[in-house]
């Protein structure tokens, strides 16, 4: 199953030893989100952390506790340092890609890099609840009850899917087989992925493809031929471009780290 990695919370230790960061599953939601989670300040730093937020073609619920602000928000094809300053807590849904678009109906490419403020869309929402308690079973609860209103039972999840099958094996897959495989021609099948996940086909895949060497190099820990074997890179200069790109690390130090 497609779960993305962020480097931040696993291998930053400034960021482990300023920030405590939590994931919470959620058995009612788990066809349409990846987790519930919580980032907070462990105590007022005078240093400024960063989150580095990789692209991951999901987009957030971001409930800011202490600002009392709900966004939805996603990032594209580029890692980006989120600053973390001061006193911070956020509680936040990591919806599935394609779930987006399923629960909300607004076009994915349209908040990629573009925050939107739930509440210019929704003037009443029980989710503004969330702010009139500290305890985090009931914000979680209201987050669940806010997304279950928002299921429309009868409407197909087939790009919600999708994205295990592509997971699986991502360096299999083409823009033209993809196309193919859902019978459409190109051009229909770019404006169907950026309208469900805010990004082309090929960006998709790239993507996918990355958190697939970040799982296997982090929690399989397979070796750098296999991985390479697994998600189909001929030449190990561009696999190591490729991981330093997006993380800032090769996969060498990825590994030092992580081991």
């Amino acid at each position: 199953m497609y779960y993305p990695k962020q480097l931040p919370y696993l291998l930053d230790q400034e960021f482990k030893k300023n920030i405590e960061y939590r994931e919470y599953k959620s058995e009612k939601l788990s066809d349409y989100i990846m987790c519930i989670w919580s980032m907070k300040s462990k105590k007022i730093s005078k240093k400024t952390i960063y989150n580095y937020i990789l692209p991951d073609a999901c987009i957030d619920i971001v409930i800011d506790l202490t600002n009392k602000t709900i966004q939805f928000a996603g990032f594209s094809n580029e890692t980006i340092p989120f600053v973390l300053e001061n006193k911070i807590e956020y509680l936040g849904v990591r919806l599935k890609p394609g779930s987006f678009y399923f629960l909300f109906n607004i076009e994915s490419n349209k908040i990629m890099d573009h925050p939107l403020d739930i509440l210019r869309i929704e003037k009443e929402t029980d989710l503004k609840k969330i702010f009139q308690t500290k305890e985090r079973k009931q914000q979680i609860k209201a987050i669940e009850r806010y997304i279950l209103t928002k299921i429309k039972k009868d409407k197909d999840k087939k790009y919600i899917q999708m994205i295990d099958e592509l997971y699986k094996n991502p360096n299999k897959q083409t823009v033209e087989e993809l196309a193919k495989k859902l019978g459409y021609d190109k051009r229909h099948m770019f404006r169907i992925f950026k309208k469900q996940y805010g990004f082309s086909p090929k960006v998709l895949l790239n993507i996918i493809r990355l958190h697939l060497c970040l799982t296997l190099l982090l929690e399989e820990k397979k070796s750098i031929q296999e991985i390479m074997h697994r998600c189909d890179f001929y030449d190990q200069s561009h696999f190591i471009k490729e991981i330093k790109k997006y993380t800032g690390y090769s996969p060498l130090e990825l590994i030092e780290r992580n081991w």
